[in-house]
């Protein structure tokens, strides 16, 4: 299932020029042509969706913060919604990481909806259920969002909550049971980081009937090794440079 031309996942918006995870990266994101983007789903000490990518504050809050460490599962949404995430942002909700997702011309930007604790899997699906109506389903490929996660327990709560809502399994290198599990989950995404991508994987991909992600590339290199690969979607920090360097790379 391999494209010449790699779509561009936009990593927590674009990670590399905004801080991470906040509604501004994922316009920045947006406004730099992603086709997807990528969010981590906590959970707060009360049950709401944290949109952050660590279990607790201590990377991503800045120096100023009201609030500055912990752990994200200690604290409620009301304390939460005190952090400092850089430029003043603050962490987002689902629902807002989703109302950012969408262009000026008022089509919307996939979202590759990362669980990190698993216990978040049905929010996210109450969530996802919420925001789109049943048509917004119909069409896989189409789907306004995948659920995403490095691990079976999320993936098969989602899918047995709401078959519909398309899955994403993805790991650091694979082997021939996670290769398995991705068969029996019937996952329609898979990711590999690409360090560890093989042209092996590429293969298992396509007959699987998967869309191929690798993960994550940060400089020149690592972008160069996955085109040579060839994958369907390539996870950046900085989706502006992602798209020049291909376009250079087309060019020669």
């Amino acid at each position: 299932m391999t494209t010449q031309q790699p779509e561009i996942v936009g990593h927590r918006g674009a990670a590399a020029v905004e801080p991470e995870n906040t509604v501004l990266s994922f316009r920045r994101g947006v406004a730099e042509g992603s086709q997807w983007l990528e969010c981590d789903v906590h959970l707060s000490a009360d049950g709401q969706d944290v949109i952050i990518h660590d279990a607790t504050l201590d990377r991503t809050a800045q120096p100023d913060s009201p609030l500055r460490t912990g752990a994200v599962a200690d604290l409620t949404r009301d304390q939460l919604d005190r952090v400092l995430v850089g430029k003043d942002e603050r962490i987002p909700s689902l629902s807002q990481v989703l109302d950012a997702a969408v262009r000026e011309d008022g089509t919307r930007v996939p979202l590759l909806v990362e669980i990190k604790a698993p216990a978040a899997a049905d929010l996210v699906v109450q969530i996802l259920l919420q925001h789109f109506d049943e048509a917004a389903w119909l069409d896989p490929a189409g789907a306004p969002a995948v659920v995403l996660s490095f691990h079976e327990e999320p993936l098969r709560r989602t899918a047995e909550l709401a078959p519909q809502i398309p899955l994403m399994r993805t790991t650091t290198a694979t082997s021939a049971e996670w290769w398995e599990s991705c068969r029996q989950l019937q996952v329609s995404h898979v990711g590999v980081r690409i360090a560890d991508a093989r042209q092996a994987d590429v293969e298992r991909a396509a007959e699987l009937g998967a869309t191929l992600n690798l993960w994550t590339a940060r400089a020149d290199e690592e972008l160069e090794r996955a085109l040579e690969l060839g994958c369907d979607t390539i996870t950046v920090d900085d989706p502006a440079w992602a798209f020049a360097l291909m376009a250079q790379r087309v060019a020669v």
